[in-house]
């Protein structure tokens, strides 16, 4: 190609497609610069191959790391859950141990309640009966036989209260005070017994507790924001670490390839400057002007071979004209290429961002069980302790129970004895009205006898009297000495009391 005709080609306006460029001839040297600029830009595409080359070998590193803790963390979550299954059953057994104790508790409280309400209903009527006076004074007047009943009743009204006594203050409350300060110690007995194994139930279950949250929180810590989607990722389940890996590969070999189309393309550019007079001027004026940083490509990519003075290997116009024509054609893709590339390489990237997730969820699982297995060792320490106090609680409460059940009996019993105690009561009254009654029908056989004695002493003084007077005179005074004497007189009255 002379100067003229590139000089002329420079000058012609740009061609809005390769198609258009053939028709109007074959492209300028400046349009076959910019190609080669592009071409060199896209070159830098070679960062995503470098990149994806070191993704894919950490991927396979990560791949292996995750199936070895994926193995190890099943087998120790097979034998963390055994012993989860263990601990549960003790911790249940335990459980019920405590809920059975306090059922009975319940029961055997209810029953001691019930018997200290009939005891009270019992002390109650103690308190709201009062004790009849005419008791007391039936007392005093039976002690004394030679003080007038009057007296006697107002003397005793005044030192009892005028009968303002009750049953409950003839009782002796001490057994009752003491058998219900013996049920309130072992009622406190029991909360204490009950409070300590409550308090190492709640450890032993707080450890557990501990293990199921920290195995929970490790099943849900790889639970993270989700990656951005890209044109490449699955819309179908989550992928596994293998399809992960094959799809990362897939790419990586798809950037190659196009990776390789674009160094094909670039060294099509080179060898049509080659053959462009003052192609090599051009290009190097053209990368002078472009920005160095986005033009920065592997080593062992400069075209130092164009800008020497050294003769291309010689071809035809029509080899020259076929490559411009492929040159022209390649041109138009190689904006897609380096789109593909990117797109590739953010699949990469978040397939990679996936892939890591999967591993730290397998070692913060690996890291949990760990925990999980220091925690077990612990509750191991610990477990002959609870299993310890358990039984402490048990033999404890049974005493305590066979010391409640004694202690309601006690109060039954003294239930009874103070309803003996009513009931004489109230047979006392009714051997008071007997006595009253016998008393008052000897009282009215007495006064009858009293005034039978009163006429017969009357009729035998009258009869004195007249013998005196008839014969007295002539009856010398020494033939009975007695004559004169007056008659007996009787009295009928209450005999003295015998004390049995």
């Amino acid at each position: 190609m002379s100067s003229s005709e590139s000089s002329s080609a420079s000058e012609s306006p740009v061609p809005s497609s390769p198609e258009a460029s053939f028709q109007q001839g074959p492209p300028s040297l400046e349009r076959i610069v910019r190609h080669f600029v592009a071409a060199k830009r896209s070159l830098a595409s070679t960062s995503h191959v470098w990149r994806a080359n070191d993704v894919v070998t950490r991927s396979r590193a990560l791949v292996e790391e995750i199936a070895i803790l994926n193995a190890k963390n099943a087998y120790t979550r097979h034998g963390v859950d055994d012993q989860l299954e263990t601990l549960q059953e003790i911790r249940n057994g335990v459980a019920e141990s405590g809920e059975a104790a306090g059922d009975e508790f319940i029961a055997t409280v209810a029953a001691l309640d019930q018997a200290n309400d009939r005891l009270q209903s019992t002390l109650k009527k103690l308190k709201q009966t009062v004790v009849d006076a005419s008791l007391q004074r039936t007392s005093n007047a039976e002690s004394t036989n030679d003080t007038d009943p009057d007296d006697e009743d107002e003397k005793d009204m005044q030192s009892h209260g005028s009968g303002n006594k009750t049953l409950y203050e003839f009782i002796d409350e001490t057994r009752h005070t003491d058998i219900l300060q013996s049920l309130h110690a072992l009622i406190d007995s029991y909360n204490d017994a009950r409070g300590t194994l409550d308090e190492t139930f709640g450890e032993f279950d707080e450890s557990v507790r501990t293990i199921v949250e920290t195995l929970q929180e490790a099943a849900t810590s790889g639970s993270g924001p989700q990656t951005k989607r890209t044109l490449y990722d699955s819309r179908g389940p989550t992928p596994t670490m293998t399809q992960l890996f094959r799809g990362m590969e897939g790419h990586a070999a798809e950037m190659a390839t196009l990776l390789e189309s674009l160094v094909s393309h670039y060294d099509l550019c080179v060898t049509a400057l080659k053959h462009t007079e003052g192609g090599g001027e051009a290009a190097k004026r053209a990368m002078q002007q472009a920005d160095a940083a986005l033009l920065r490509t592997a080593p062992g990519a400069e075209e130092e071979s164009l800008y020497q003075k050294t003769a291309p290997e010689p071809i035809s116009d029509e080899e020259r004209t076929e490559m411009l024509r492929v040159l022209e054609g390649d041109a138009g893709h190689v904006e897609d290429v380096g789109s593909d590339m990117k797109d590739h390489s953010e699949a990469i990237e978040a397939q990679y961002e996936q892939l890591t997730r999967y591993a730290l969820e397998a070692r913060a699982n690996y890291k949990a069980l760990r925990n999980v297995f220091d925690q077990l060792h612990t509750i191991k320490a610990t477990l002959p302790g609870h299993i310890e106090a358990s039984r402490e609680f048990s033999a404890t409460w049974q005493s305590i129970r066979l010391a409640i059940a004694g202690r309601t009996e006690e109060l039954t019993e003294l239930r009874g004895t103070f309803d003996e105690f009513l009931a004489s009561y109230a047979g006392m009254l009714r051997e008071l009205d007997r006595r009253t009654a016998v008393e008052a029908q000897m009282r009215k056989v007495a006064a009858k006898a009293q005034k039978d004695l009163d006429k017969l002493y009357v009729a035998d003084r009258e009869a004195r009297e007249e013998f005196t007077s008839e014969v007295g005179v002539s009856l010398p005074g020494d033939i009975w000495p007695g004559v004169g004497d007056a008659g007996v007189r009787w009295e009928v009255r209450p005999a003295q009391r015998t004390v049995p």
